[in-house]
């Protein structure tokens, strides 16, 4: 009778030990699949995290306040020019995947009537505009402070288009695809009064409303002239104030804003754009930005250790287990195995049937294991990961759409843990076994006697 007929015919006489064992083997092999796929997945988490929100730093412009005889003044706007945007980017290194900059200015409409705000009169019914390249990279869009109801952001290409808020769209029975004619403005008091510091208009710009937003947490103090009302902000291409003559083509007094691909790059980043001489550092401040994602990767990191340790103490528990089940089993069967030496079978026979035995059973636990998780890790995924990007004002810069499935296993890795759960349960019946192989055929006949 060969080897394979007997290890079946065992382990069918013996239902209730070969249960007792698939039961450890179907366990083991669970819990050591979920850990290693949360291990791995926890990794590529971490890599797509990187990829998908990136990080970013702002270059931010001060005027210089100077105190003289008791009088505090404020200097001029520093600028920054398209050329020195041009030399951040070169010194990224292809890090740079986008770039926001931001211009501000005024603007009047026969067409419009804004929400009036304190001090509202004739010439101060007015708005004020926000000139970028992509209103959808814009702080008050990425951190969800303002969202957008209709329509489109504005895109880099876009000549006079604009964004209108939901209450000024409504106050004006406008709404998307609505061409109005604006003018140039200047907000400033005079006599306690506010005014218009533009009040010979000759410059205008046909322009088309491409998208209205509502803004969700905006609070305007009671102090707040028309134009300083959040309902009467109006975001626009960045050729528009070029196009009213408020800004010159190239030159930006706004905050510029270069997202990156990878937030452990930043710091590097960082210190290649503090030495780029066009820029006068001594009027602009270099922030960063990554969109939580040490915390995150903290996050993710604390999760990797948790899986590694359970990892190791579900693979020492287990053989543990597994050795005190085998040789208990192993012991009692020295009268078997003292039958088969009489029959003339050898002792690399007698250790192939038992290893076989429990590779049967191991192979029987492992499947159904990594069936259950292949069907459960979806949830499991959606669990740990789901939420993990939720609040890092990043949707306008994400590649990706639904979390994907990183605990999903995959043939590979699961066969080299299959593989590696063999080797070991080899190397414990050898270990169980060591009584046979100790023992010479005549002392095991001996002791049966």
């Amino acid at each position: 009778m060969g080897v394979c007929r007997r290890a079946a015919l065992y382990l069918a006489r013996k239902k209730g030990k070969a249960i007792l064992l698939f039961l450890i083997f179907f366990l083991v092999s669970t819990l050591l699949l979920t850990c290693f796929s949360i291990l791995n997945g926890t990794g590529q988490a971490a890599r797509n995290l990187r990829s998908n929100i990136g990080a970013a730093f702002y270059i931010r412009p001060y005027a210089q306040l100077t105190l003289e005889d008791g009088v505090l003044s404020e200097g001029a706007t520093p600028v920054i020019s398209q050329q020195s945007i041009d030399q951040v980017i070169d010194a990224a290194q292809g890090q740079v995947k986008a770039y926001n900059t931001e211009h501000y200015g005024y603007a009047r409409s026969e067409q419009l009537h804004f929400l009036p705000g304190a001090g509202d009169n004739e010439a101060s019914n007015m708005g004020q505009v926000t000139a970028v390249r992509d209103s959808g990279l814009t702080d008050v869009f990425l951190n969800e402070e303002c969202t957008l109801l209709a329509g489109r952001h504005i895109r880099t290409e876009d000549e006079n288009k604009i964004l209108i808020s939901a209450e000024l769209a409504a106050e004006n029975n406008l709404e998307v695809g609505d061409v109005i004619s604006l003018t140039h403005a200047g907000l400033d008091q005079q006599d306690g009064k506010y005014i218009d510091t533009i009040p010979e208009k000759t410059a205008f710009a046909k322009v088309e409303i491409v998208g209205i937003f509502q803004c969700n947490r905006a609070a305007d103090s009671a102090d707040s002239p028309t134009a300083g009302k959040a309902a009467n902000h109006i975001y626009s291409d960045s050729h528009l104030l070029v196009n009213l003559q408020e800004q010159h083509e190239g030159i930006y007094k706004g905050e510029i804003a270069f997202y990156i691909t990878d937030p452990l790059e930043l710091d590097t980043l960082l210190e290649r754009v503090k030495v780029i001489d066009s820029i006068d550092w001594d009027n602009h401040i270099l922030r960063e930005n990554d969109f939580q994602y040490k915390q995150i990767a903290g996050q993710l990191d604390d999760l990797q250790n948790l899986a590694v340790a359970l990892i190791v103490i579900a693979s020492v528990f287990s053989i543990v287990i597994l050795m005190l089940i085998l040789v208990m089993r192993i012991r009692g069967r020295i009268h078997e195995a003292g039958i088969y030496l009489s029959a003339g079978k050898s002792k690399t026979e007698i250790i192939c049937q038992f290893t076989l035995e429990a590779w049967i059973l191991l192979f029987a636990g492992f499947l159904p294991a990594f069936l259950l998780w292949l069907i459960c890790s979806d949830t499991v995924n959606g669990f740990l990961f789901g939420a993990l990007i939720q609040g890092t004002g990043t949707a306008a810069l994400q590649t990706g759409g639904s979390t994907p499935n990183y605990l999903q296993p995959d043939l590979l890795h699961s066969g080299i843990l299959f593989a590696g759960e063999l080797v070991a349960v080899l190397l414990t019946v050898l270990a169980a076994s060591s009584m046979i192989l100790r023992l010479k055929p005549k002392e095991i006949l001996t002791r049966m006697s």
